[in-house]
């Protein structure tokens, strides 16, 4: 699996597929018809797969995980536009850098892949 953008904190906007929308206008701001925003979430990009964590009481967990047509990924590094996709279930979401700085967090150190490293044997 490819790690082709890994934001955090960022902000989310979930459009459900019923919405009408212009794809190449959205922003994370933007309301749309029973749209959700979320921010303080980290939003992880692989080459099929998108990956959202959120804070909870025990700390970070998945929220949201759903494959995505890889045609429909717009990813803007400079910031300055929001990053984009579409789901295989029709959701839009919209996602940009949170200018808060996600202090306190544990977002930032969490491992959503449930693997581990490690060059020695674990049967020695």
């Amino acid at each position: 699996m490819r790690v082709l953008c890994d934001i955090f904190p960022a902000r989310l906007r979930v459009i459900p597929s019923t919405t009408p929308i212009d794809y190449d206008t959205l922003d994370v701001v933007q309301p749309a018809d029973g749209s959700r925003l979320v921010t303080v979430v980290r939003v992880i990009v692989s080459d099929d797969t998108v990956l959202v964590g959120g804070e909870s009481s025990d700390g970070p967990m998945l929220i949201f995980r759903e494959r995505y047509d890889p045609a429909t990924l717009t990813v803007d590094r400079s910031g300055l536009t929001p990053s984009r996709l579409v789901t295989e279930s029709g959701k839009v979401l919209v996602f940009d850098k949170d200018q808060n700085c996600g202090c306190g967090s544990r977002l930032r150190s969490w491992n959503p892949y449930r693997t581990l490293s490690s060059s020695k044997d674990p049967t020695e």
